[in-house]
């Protein structure tokens, strides 16, 4: 009886490995994946590459170069799209999608490491002119979320940057076309980071904690940087640290002054 079981099942296990890897083609299914998700987005979705399905430990889909539109505006560029699907959902022509991962991606309308650097600059006093006022260059991008009632919402995202990685949530409005997202960065800190920025890399920065705000809608996004108030933050901690480190060391002068006091014989 178990042998009878045993067989059955490992003849259903080839017979749909078959079927996903001679039979079944995901690009089929390509203009669906590009409809829902346009739609959910209230953008312009494509996929200019093919599509691969992996039947991993999580179902997932790669595509190659894919385009986010908005009123002929070109909004978002990725080389790599992955995203973690639902494999039910898939055989019935549907996508539910989970997590998505973008890897080298260009998002247009503001540079956010230029921005950085010029808003540091000035505050100490330097000149910088932005080489790039067009998009920002974006090495990896991890977002997990949910789509609910005309919103998405986005649970935790991660971005790597030429200068920056940072954490953050936030969600999108796909009707209203807006969108507010909170971050908070870390500036790396490793020597082709430093290379490239040269006397405008950020080092007070280094080791801090940077709040960024994203706002606005779809075509002209606004970034909200606290530079200024994370200096003087800092500025304040430091003063304060050294006043607390004068005065333990006029405890301990004062301690050892009494204790090294001659005897009277």
């Amino acid at each position: 009886m178990l042998k009878k079981i045993a067989s059955v099942v490992l003849f259903l296990i080839l017979g749909i490995s078959f079927y996903f890897i001679i039979v079944f083609d995901i690009n089929n299914y390509k203009s669906e994946l590009e409809d829902i998700i346009s739609e959910k987005s209230n953008t312009e979705f494509a996929i200019s590459g093919n599509l691969e399905l992996d039947l991993g430990s999580k179902t997932t889909i790669k595509a190659e170069f894919l385009s986010v539109q908005k009123n002929n505006l070109t909004i978002l560029e990725s080389d790599i799209f992955t995203a973690e699907v639902s494999l039910s959902q898939i055989l019935q022509g549907k996508f539910d999608i989970n997590s998505v991962s973008l890897i080298d991606s260009k998002l247009y309308g503001l540079n956010i490491d230029e921005t950085i650097v010029q808003t540091y600059s000035l505050l100490s006093g330097k000149r910088y002119s932005m080489n790039n006022r067009s998009h920002s260059n974006i090495k990896f991008i991890n977002a997990r979320g949910n789509y609910s009632d005309g919103m998405l919402q986005i649970e935790d995202i991660q971005i790597l940057t030429e200068l920056l990685k940072a954490d953050g949530f936030g969600k999108i409005t796909p009707e209203s076309e807006s969108l507010s997202m909170s971050f908070m960065a870390n500036i790396l800190d490793d020597d082709s980071t430093k290379e490239k920025y040269g006397e405008h890399y950020p080092l007070y920065l280094e080791s801090t904690k940077l709040p960024i705000l994203i706002t606005g809608n779809f075509n002209e996004p606004k970034i909200d940087i606290k530079i200024s108030e994370v200096i003087s933050q800092k500025i304040k901690q430091e003063i304060k640290n050294k006043a607390i480190e004068s005065i333990k060391d006029k405890i301990k002068e004062k301690i050892q002054s009494d204790i090294n006091i001659k005897l009277p014989f």
